[in-house]
């Protein structure tokens, strides 16, 4: 399938096959119509440690053990830690081996959190940041703490009536004293952080900041702006700005009285052309600069800082506390 072709690929082998055979009639074990899949035969089989319930079918797989991100010798699972039970679910073992082709089968593969296709691991104790590769923040990354870790090619989260994204325990549970971890230690931070981190990495860049601060270091990772207070930041700006360009009409009027009293000198006959000259330049570069601004800025707090601008700042559909 072309990368520009959106078209999914259930329709594209469905119009494939159309006038074809019918699913009675297809070769056994083509794949077609979830048959059975030749390749099946040679199969990619998983390391199933001793306390491990494996249920398997057809590439899918439902893993019921306690924490183990790699082998069976990797994990809270290893070290024989209590409470830390997990469930795996996970397509696609090992896909990304080989530049896609996955592993030669028949092979024996232990888990993999970056070369398995698709994976939601739920475990009760793990080092979830560590396993899954994400950068540290200014949180630390979770360590001996339930987790859940969903990774694929493509994750979507999707809700018909709206999505949250929560940090932090529920303030009415157990008591007044709000909910504790999942160890039932206290939660210190009433708002833990939520990072959203594109291409897993927050590293600083240095980059090239002008003649007086030629390099300039630029926070990797950098905390979101609150839209209503962004737009009166703005909009305090704004005022002084205009408060301003005010000013220097203001100045402009009165330097143009000025030049007008000057050119009132019959001794000097050049005075009153010079005079003539200054004010019809101080009008044209100065009056109407200033008041063509205060134009600009008008329309720059109707489009940005308005609710009705076509470019107002704030999302009408994402909050953030």
């Amino acid at each position: 399938m072309a990368e520009s072709d959106s078209t999914p690929l259930s329709k594209q082998i469905n119009a494939g096959i159309e006038g074809g055979p019918k699913p009675s009639q297809l070769p056994p074990k083509s794949g077609l119509y979830h048959t059975v899949n030749l390749a099946e035969d040679a199969e990619t089989y998983f390391k199933r440690a001793q306390n491990e319930k494996v249920m398997k079918n057809a590439g899918a797989y439902i893993v019921l053990g306690t924490d183990r991100p790699a082998s069976d010798r990797d994990g809270y699972g290893a070290w024989g830690a209590d409470k830390a039970a997990s469930i795996d679910l996970v397509v696609g073992r090992m896909a990304a081996a080989q530049g896609g082709k996955g592993p030669d089968t028949p092979a024996w593969v232990d888990n993999s959190f970056s070369a398995d296709a698709a994976r939601i691991h739920i475990s009760q104790l793990t080092d979830v940041d560590h396993h899954f590769d994400i950068p540290p923040t200014t949180q630390p990354n979770a360590v001996a703490r339930s987790a859940i870790g969903i990774k694929a090619d493509a994750v979507r989260v999707i809700g018909r009536e709206g999505v949250k994204i929560v940090s932090g325990g529920g303030q009415n549970t157990y008591g007044n004293a709000g909910e504790t971890n999942s160890q039932g230690a206290k939660i210190h931070q009433p708002s833990p952080e939520i990072a959203f981190i594109a291409g897993n990495s927050t590293e600083d860049r240095v980059t090239w900041g002008g003649l007086f601060n030629p390099r300039e270091t630029i926070k990797g990772l950098q905390p979101l702006c609150l839209g209503y207070v962004t737009r009166d930041a703005f909009a305090e700006i704004a005022e002084v700005v205009d408060q301003i360009l005010s000013i220097v009409l203001q100045l402009a009027v009165i330097q143009e009285f000025f030049n007008s009293i000057l050119g009132i000198d019959p001794l000097r006959s050049w005075i009153a052309p010079a005079s003539v000259s200054a004010n019809a330049m101080e009008i044209g570069f100065v009056n109407m600069s200033a008041w063509l601004l205060k134009v600009n800025l008008m329309l720059f707090n109707f489009n940005y800082l308005n609710a009705f601008g076509y470019k107002f700042i704030c999302s009408t559909n994402v909050k953030t506390t």
